[in-house]
């Protein structure tokens, strides 16, 4: 039922009056898919979260982006942005729903949705998640790493340790269903540089324990104590296709087919070697989070960006920016469909990138599109370890060696 209210006044009269939530929907000229409001309690004071999608959701790139505003910040925002950037709007109250919609001429009609009882609003800052990994059910490997407690209640001051591996577990979710799923076909896997390997284990708890899918993973790292430790823990969950192995990634063989292929932290150019490796055994899942990227650093060669490697900070910083860049766009002239995402460590908390690739439909890059991702290799006048590996041995001859 139309009311005969303008948006203004509609948000004049809910916006302290118990809101529950405020949605902005179907864009007209936003790189924002929504925008969604709550109302939150900071510091016995009302403020207000704002989420904004941004991104595709046809290509899977929808990133959700957190601010507080006050009441009266809230306001000029909203009258910002409808119905300049949105033509919906849903406004609910504990009491009353209303959507406000905007027509092709500007002219906008506030309706009454039907009357139903609405929950009062949740003022808690931080909703409640729904994990991967819940808690309530003791998983092995968190209760030694002193996560969780024998009766799987998480540990309060290791509640962010949790939310981590939860966390890098999403990133694997996000792309399982990539990976062959025929009931009677084992997956393989290998975590190079795997380390302590405690996403290693949560990587087989998920796939085992939660998705019950037969896999076989392998953790590989050149610490000796490391992959001792780690075939103990191994036979004491009883991991039974779980296996950690000594060595480096440039000289690992011995797989015909991997279908994941996971670099965490492999330092400089052992992240090429992983990527490359995956791409000649034709991997559903590449994903790399590459770390000391020296090699580029060392050699660039641009005049053009004198004025930013001239300082060492700036140039090491370019130097990574640009190295995992060309990474990405050679995974991509390979048939992967890749994503530049943001990872967070499981020590030290930076913000890091994460190249995630899933092996595309294998239509043929364009001759301009290829030429335009080579133009950073160009610019910077280098030529990658990965590059150097693809070209000496053509994609297509898929040993893995």
């Amino acid at each position: 039922m139309a009311v005969t209210l303008t948006f203004d006044q509609l948000v004049e009269k809910t916006i302290n009056n118990d809101l529950v939530r405020v949605v902005l929907s179907k864009p007209s000229q936003s790189d924002c898919e929504k925008i969604k409001i709550r109302p939150v309690k900071i510091k016995d004071k009302i403020s207000f979260q704002i989420t904004r999608c941004v991104g595709s959701k046809e290509s899977n790139t929808v990133k959700e982006i957190h601010s507080n505003m006050d009441p009266s910040q809230l306001k000029k925002m909203l009258t910002e942005e409808f119905p300049k950037n949105f033509r919906q709007a849903l406004v609910e109250t504990a009491k009353q729903g209303y959507t406000a919609l905007a027509g092709k001429k500007g002219n906008v009609t506030v309706v009454k949705n039907k009357t139903v009882a609405k929950p009062e609003a949740n003022l808690s800052h931080d909703k409640t998640k729904k994990y991967i990994i819940e808690e309530g059910t003791a998983v092995p490997f968190l209760v030694d790493l002193g996560v969780m407690t024998r009766e799987g209640r998480v540990v309060k001051a290791k509640y962010d340790k949790f939310r981590q591996i939860n966390r890098y577990l999403e990133f694997v979710n996000d792309v399982v269903d990539s990976l062959p799923d025929e009931s009677d076909r084992e997956l393989t896997i290998i975590d190079f540089g795997c380390g302590k390997s405690y996403l290693t284990f949560a990587l087989y708890y998920y796939f085992t324990v939660l998705k019950k899918r037969n896999v076989h993973i392998i953790g590989l790292d050149l610490k000796t104590d490391v992959i001792k430790e780690c075939n103990l823990l191994k036979l004491r969950y009883k991991y039974d296709k779980l296996d950690f192995i000594e060595g480096d990634i440039e000289r690992f063989e011995g797989l015909d087919k991997v279908d994941m292929v996971i670099s965490l932290h492999a330092c400089d150019t052992a992240t090429d070697y992983a990527i490359y490796k995956a791409i000649k055994w034709d991997a559903d899942v590449i994903m790399a989070v590459p770390c000391c990227q020296h090699e580029l650093n060392k050699s660039i060669n641009a005049p053009v960006l004198k004025g930013i490697t001239q300082y060492g900070l700036l140039k090491e910083r370019l130097s990574s920016l640009f190295t995992d860049a060309i990474r990405a766009n050679i995974i991509t002239q390979a048939g992967y469909d890749t994503q530049i995402l943001e990872f967070i460590d499981m020590e030290h908390t930076p913000k890091n990138i994460l190249i995630r690739a899933v092996k595309g439909s294998g239509k043929m890059i364009s001759s301009s599109k290829e030429s335009a991702m080579n133009s950073l290799e160009e610019l910077t006048n280098t030529k990658l370890t990965l590059r150097r590996l693809i070209s000496e041995s053509p994609i297509g001859d898929n040993n893995g060696d």
